[in-house]
């Protein structure tokens, strides 16, 4: 009957003090001489019943004021029978499952989802003599109060009142499976009935895939939604990150994604503070759409700069979604390994232009570099393929290969460790080893990276030469910058050297941006874990590429495209499981993990791994920054933030549970939306009122009739 029900006790002894005090403070009788009584007696008389009269409603008022003070503390539970009667000598077991994932803090008539679920749990919760019970609490992982069920009614009682909306993702099928295995614990007992309650706004990024076939048949499944009748509109964050590879005085975009999951359009406004630079983004987001807002800042520090995003101006159901946390690696212009046996003084050659290409803007040598004038580090460093080692590859941004000849399995394992944690390679196959080179690389990635294409050695029966692109993805980078004036730019290009290639089974043939006339690879893009390799199949020494407008933007952005895989993920979603791959900074006890507030504790370990240092964790924690320092120098940064699906309040219909995911099993769906339940959980607003009528009238009249 009650959510509270400890608070009627308190109550009832509350509403007894006003009555013992009255009685014990009664004016007893004084005696006083006069001459004469009978005038007397007919006042007091008068007097007494007029004053027994105010006492009677001043208590009257005054004890129905703490009655119902104490029942709307206690919330009241009444005014809908039980979807399904339990006898309450039934040998029952029943599992509830409570959705604590972050859409059930979404508020509709100023209460939140889960606080209108709160007193249905609690009733679930309350079987009668010999049952048992289970909650579960269902979110990225779901909680179980009990490995079996129980009949200790006080704990789950506790367990929640002490439960709230978590900034996660409901994983449902976890959810019900184990409350299939707890279910299972109970053994064989034919004349065991076995329930199992589910509460929830039956969210439709989260349910839609529910399986409840993975219950026995006997089971029977009842589903309470607790959502409104017509879906919450919001407005959310759901993305922010870095258009491009930032770097320190250049121009930066930024990007952030708004969801709009009402029917209107809405005008939205974002303020984006990150590492003490603002900028405002403003755009008009369609109705059920997805915004991409973008905006530029010029970063003046290099480092990891920590921030937030914030909706402005918006009222909507989830305002835990209007701030995002979100961190900005900024960092100083990219640094280039070139691997290749070519001599830099082997002029003109493929490394030597493609080295121009690299570093379009800056002039050759030393000076180039910068180090007589001290102005900046080396971009590009020359590098002999025998001289491979982690040492000399993990300060560089991004490994470029031509010309390197054989290389050994030691060069291969450590170029293969980079790829898996991010690192890029541009590797130009020019020779007839690099086919082996590139074979004996996949092998040393494993069975995770898997080229579109097999490399093979040219034919000396059939000399490569004057070649030229016959099939281009002109919508895709590199060749989208050239826009309407690709033809132009790739039809004169002719091509020589290189190797042969037949597609590979089980390859992605989108992986392919462009094919030469005999049908062979011409350009190849391929993602390996966080790295990426772009593969140049020719030998620019014998093409005219060089000499072309098309070749050094053509370098260019895929340069861009390589170094953007290692700028890291915009944010992990609260609650997951992660894993980040981090440079080989320092050793790993010299390393600090520090968390969102100050004080606060950080998931995870740092694991030491061939070709750098692994951050994971079993579990995200709440939304906000942490960072890993090193010497009191932050030297990464990971934000985490609400999962993006849980912006979309939408919800599922009965009838898609009772009959397309069902999956033959007995489930039956109620609603609170429009019901008596809604008129239910609004008892302890009347009785509030009440409360407050009860106390007025008592001050009225006391204030109508003085002593």
């Amino acid at each position: 009957m009650f959510l509270h029900p400890w608070m009627m006790a308190i109550g009832a002894v509350a509403a007894a003090l006003p009555v013992a005090i009255h009685f014990l403070t009664r004016p007893r009788p004084v005696r006083m001489p006069l001459s004469t009584l009978r005038f007397v007696q007919d006042a007091v008389r008068q007097r007494r019943a007029r004053h027994r009269l105010r006492d009677v409603i001043v208590l009257t008022l005054r004890t129905l004021a703490l009655l119902a003070l104490a029942a709307t503390i206690a919330r009241p539970d009444f005014g809908r029978k039980e979807t399904v009667a339990v006898d309450d000598q039934a040998r029952l077991v029943r599992v509830v499952i409570a959705d604590v994932s972050q859409s059930m803090a979404a508020v509709h008539q100023g209460v939140r989802l889960f606080e209108r679920g709160r007193p249905m749990i609690a009733r679930r919760l309350e079987n009668g003599s010999g049952a048992r019970s289970n909650l579960i609490l269902a979110a990225a992982r779901p909680v179980a109060v009990f490995e079996r069920a129980s009949s200790n009614l006080s704990i789950l009682h506790e367990a929640l009142a002490a439960a709230h909306p978590l900034p996660e993702q409901c994983h449902v099928q976890a959810a019900l499976n184990q409350a299939v295995e707890v279910l299972a614990r109970e053994g064989d007992d034919s004349g065991l009935r076995r329930e199992v309650v589910i509460i929830s706004d039956f969210q439709r990024s989260n349910w839609v895939a529910a399986d409840f076939s993975v219950f026995p048949q006997e089971v029977e499944i009842i589903l309470e939604s607790v959502a409104p009748a017509e879906p919450l509109p919001n407005v959310g964050l759901l993305r922010v990150a870095g258009q491009e590879r930032p770097e320190a005085g250049r121009l930066a975009r930024l990007e952030v994604d708004v969801g709009n999951f009402s029917p209107t359009p809405q005008n939205v406004r974002v303020d984006v503070t990150i590492g003490g630079m603002s900028v405002q983004l403003t755009g008009l987001c369609a109705p059920h759409g997805r915004t991409t807002l973008t905006g530029e800042l010029v970063p003046r520090d290099i480092g990891w700069q920590i921030g937030e995003a914030r909706l402005v101006g918006v009222e909507d159901a989830l305002p835990d979604d209007d701030v995002r946390p979100c961190v900005l690696d900024v960092r100083p212009p990219p640094r280039f390994a070139l691997v290749t046996r070519q001599s830099e003084k082997s002029r003109p050659s493929s490394s030597y232009f493609l080295e121009r290409a690299l570093v379009p803007l800056e002039g050759s040598g030393p000076q180039r570099a910068g180090v007589e004038s001290g102005s900046e580090p080396v971009r590009v460093t020359r590098i002999d393929p025998t001289q491979l080692d982690l040492e000399s590859l993990a300060t560089f941004d991004l490994v470029v290969i031509d010309h390197p000849g054989k290389l050994s399995s030691e060069a291969l394992s450590l170029l293969a460790a980079l790829l898996r944690r991010g690192r890029g390679l541009l590797y130009v196959s020019a020779e007839a080893q690099d086919a082996t080179n590139l074979k004996l690389l996949s092998n040393a990635v494993g069975p995770g990276w898997k080229l579109p294409v097999e490399f093979l050695p040219p034919r000396s029966a059939h000399p490569r030469r004057n070649l030229f692109l016959a099939e281009v993805r002109r919508e895709e980078s590199p060749f989208s910058i050239f826009g309407d004036e690709i033809d132009p730019l790739v039809s004169p290009l002719r091509f020589s050297g290189g190797l042969e290639t037949r597609p590979a089974e089980g390859g992605l043939a989108e992986e392919v941006l462009a094919k030469f006339n005999d049908g062979s690879a011409c350009l190849v893009s391929s993602s390996i874990d966080a790295g990426a390799v772009v593969i140049l199949n020719a030998d620019l020494g014998s093409s005219n590429l060089l000499s072309s407008a098309a070749f050094v933007p053509l370098v260019g952005e895929l340069v861009q495209r390589l170094l953007l895989r290692g700028t890291g993920v915009a944010d992990v979603p609260s609650g997951e499981p992660f894993a980040v791959s981090l440079p080989p900074i320092s050793a790993v006890n010299e390393l600090e993990l520090v968390g969102a507030e100050p004080g606060s504790s950080v998931a995870g370990e740092l694991v030491p791994e061939a070709g750098g240092i692994l951050w994971r964790s079993e579990m995200a924690g709440p939304p906000g920054s942490y960072r890993v320092r090193h010497r009191n120098e932050t030297v990464f940064a990971l934000a985490t933030a609400i999962p993006a699906a849980e912006s979309d309040l939408r919800a599922l219909s009965g009838e898609v549970f009772e009959e397309r995911l069902a999956g033959g099993r007995n489930v039956r769906f109620h609603s609170i939306a429009g019901s008596t339940a809604d008129e239910r959980d609004t008892w302890w607003t009347w009785l509030a009122v009440a409360c407050v009528v009860c106390a007025l009238g008592e001050v009225t009249v006391m204030k109508l009739f003085p002593v």
